[in-house]
């Protein structure tokens, strides 16, 4: 018998038999099978399903499509649709879907079944997809509207348990999870009030009724409760101190000023919530996070004591902002309990003392500064990207020119990272535009120098010549500042695409020593060792990129899944490679390799359709022949595995 097909629409749509994926492509067949298995069990007219996907092509032209995408269905993913008559219904015999196993937990009593229902909403109902179909977008708005409520159920029941029980870290785990999902839910806000008061962190229940004041003012343009304000009164002991609602989130702030290179950011003394003997720990992580985060020349980054000298004072965030001439703050707590330590950090707009991103870690503790050093790491790559998604926001709705050469040098990098031709184009003009502003910005050439890589891959000219102008402008932002981390990133890009491998480790060394904490050159060591013929090296450093930014670029799991591929492990590979949403040519060719290598012929199949559905005339040897690796066999191990197949 057939192996059962998984269904995961709670997240992006997926399709699994076997733990192996399912290529499924058109969108209208998974918008029906979503839609069958959140209607599930009910039995759905074919008429009913016709007018939701195609309302706009007439009767008969939208039945013979209803048939069209079963047939479809039928064809890569199997007999998972029962036909009733002119009925519709999953067979549950041959297609389990996480939506269905969802609702099924929301309604238990105990905590494991309750956190295993939990795991198992990874996002908004078909997060991210988009059809253009105005009868099924509205189904599908409310339909996440409802298993967004279920799922904050789940979360509120589960908490109250985990509370009674006495597992309090895991209900703030839980209880976090609830404001990912809506920012503003005071219940949520209050639980986590009495929580940290409860457990001595009177700090951190006095900032969460601030952060829940500002999430009501900006989500819903209101003031705390009644009942949260008593929280907090009882809280601070009975005294009156509930703080004056934050200026409005609507009004926009003004991009940065003329002449200023980046945000400024002010990292505070993290509170040690332990005894006097800890308090190095905090003050040494707060120390490190000051340094590393100086090593982001588009960072300007107040120095230690400035910034300590606000330890132990209830001063309002805006005000130290202000005092110190801070755009952001960062602050966050060091608590060591037995052989364990957890630390909490909050991002700060320092202009609306508002909460922009926070989480907390909990580490057993072997070796004490090992543990720093990790937690800072991963620090500095977030905190960075969530500065510069904030600073985008703010300008994106300021004219072209009131804005300074940083702004522009944000847009251009927001274009840049969406990778498109049209986006391409686009970034190169923004940075171009920053140098005219700023000719001596050695960030904004190091930036074009990238654009003109994006370029060679979109094939937005000679080849050639775009390498000759990417190197001359990161060359010419060494000249400006010879320890710009990002030109020596990006040169080692351009030695790379020459095939001078020994200059491009060169350069990618000098990278990671000016900037050890970049993800993004992290990543970057790891493409190169693996094209160089070590790829166990190249897969430890990817995976360490992947740690520090957990918002890293799908690129990150091309070059993951390459190294997994010279190392052997095709299954492994064809699985990260199943998480790109829009996959490169290097990426279909990577996976006919490894489905290949790993001997399936079903897999071998659905990657070569891939590939020609995407490129009718590839060329195996024009192909491999572009890629820089330095040992022939391993050119040779993909090409063969091509020649294998095609």
């Amino acid at each position: 018998m057939e192996s059962l097909v998984h269904l995961s629409v709670l997240g992006r749509f997926e399709v699994s038999r076997a733990d192996q994926p399912v290529m499924l492509q058109a969108k209208k067949a998974q918008a029906l099978l979503a839609f069958l298995a959140v209607e599930y069990p009910a039995v759905v007219n074919r008429e009913n399903i016709a007018t939701l996907l195609w309302s706009h092509t007439g009767d008969d032209r939208a039945r013979h499509n209803v048939r069209q995408a079963l047939s479809h269905i039928r064809q890569h993913v199997g007999p998972v649709v029962l036909s009733e008559g002119e009925g519709l219904r999953l067979d549950p015999a041959r297609c389990n879907s996480d939506v269905l196993r969802f609702k099924a937990g929301t309604d238990a009593g105990d905590a494991a079944t309750l956190a295993d229902c939990l795991k198992l909403y990874r996002g908004e109902l078909l997060e991210g997809f988009h059809l253009r179909a105005p009868e099924f977008d509205d189904w599908l708005r409310d339909a996440r509207e409802h298993l967004r409520k279920s799922a904050c159920h789940v979360i509120e029941r589960l908490a109250e348990i985990l509370i009674s029980e006495g597992r309090d870290s895991e209900a703030e785990r839980v209880l976090y999870r609830r404001l990912a999902i809506d920012p503003a839910c005071e219940k949520a806000h209050r639980a986590l009030m009495e929580l940290f008061a409860r457990t001595n962190r009177r700090s951190d229940a006095l900032r969460q009724f601030q952060v829940c004041a500002d999430a009501l003012l900006r989500e819903l343009g209101a003031t705390p409760s009644d009942e949260t304000i008593a929280v907090h009164d009882r809280i601070r002991h009975g005294r009156n101190t509930t703080p004056e609602p934050p200026a409005s989130a609507s009004a926009p702030l003004p991009p940065l000023a003329q002449g200023t290179e980046g945000p400024v950011v002010a990292v505070l003394p993290f509170d040690n919530l332990s005894g006097e003997e800890d308090l190095y720990l905090a003050d040494g992580i707060a120390a490190d996070l000051t340094t590393a985060l100086s090593c982001f020349h588009d960072l300007e980054v107040i120095a230690r004591g400035s910034s300590f000298m606000y330890r132990g004072q209830e001063v309002p965030e805006n005000e130290i902002a202000t005092a110190l001439g801070a755009d952001f703050l960062v602050r966050g707590s060091v608590r060591r309990a037995g052989g364990k330590v957890r630390i909490g950090v909050q991002l700060l707009d320092g202009a609306r003392s508002r909460l922009v991103w926070g989480h907390q870690y909990e580490r057993e503790i072997v070796d004490v500064f090992e543990i720093q050093n990790e937690i800072v790491s991963t620090l500095v790559s977030t905190l960075v990207g969530r500065v510069e998604k904030v600073l985008l926001n703010r300008v994106r709705s300021v004219p072209m020119e009131r804005l300074a050469s940083y702004d522009l040098l944000l847009k251009g990098k927001f274009h840049h990272h969406l990778f498109t031709p049209e986006d391409c184009r686009l970034c190169i003009d923004l940075f171009d535009q920053a140098i005219d502003r700023d000719p001596q910005y050695a960030l904004a050439h190091a930036w074009l120098a990238c654009g003109l890589g994006q370029a060679m891959v979109h094939h937005l000219g000679d080849q050639s010549e775009l390498v000759d102008r990417s190197q001359a402008a990161a060359e010419r932002g060494l000249e400006l500042d010879e320890n710009e981390s990002e030109c020596h990133r990006v040169l080692a890009q351009n030695h790379l695409i020459r095939g001078n491998l020994p200059r491009a480790l060169w350069h990618q060394e000098r990278a990671l020593f000016l900037n050890p904490n970049d993800d993004r050159s992290i990543c970057a060591m790891g493409e190169i060792l693996t094209f160089a013929g070590r790829a166990a090296e190249g897969e430890e450093w990817v995976r360490k990129s992947l740690r520090l930014n957990p918002y890293h670029p799908q690129r990150y799991w091309t070059h993951l899944a390459r190294a997994l591929l010279h190392r052997g492990c095709h299954e492994e590979a064809l699985m990260v490679l199943d998480r790109i949403g829009r996959p490169r040519t290097d990426d279909l060719v990577y996976a006919v390799a490894a489905s290949a290598g790993r001997g399936s012929p079903a897999a071998v199949e659905r990657s070569l359709s891939a590939l020609r559905i995407a490129l009718p005339d590839f060329d195996a040897e024009a192909f491999v022949a572009t890629l820089p690796y330095e040992r022939a066999e391993d050119r040779q191990m993909i090409l063969g595995a091509l020649a294998s197949v095609l």
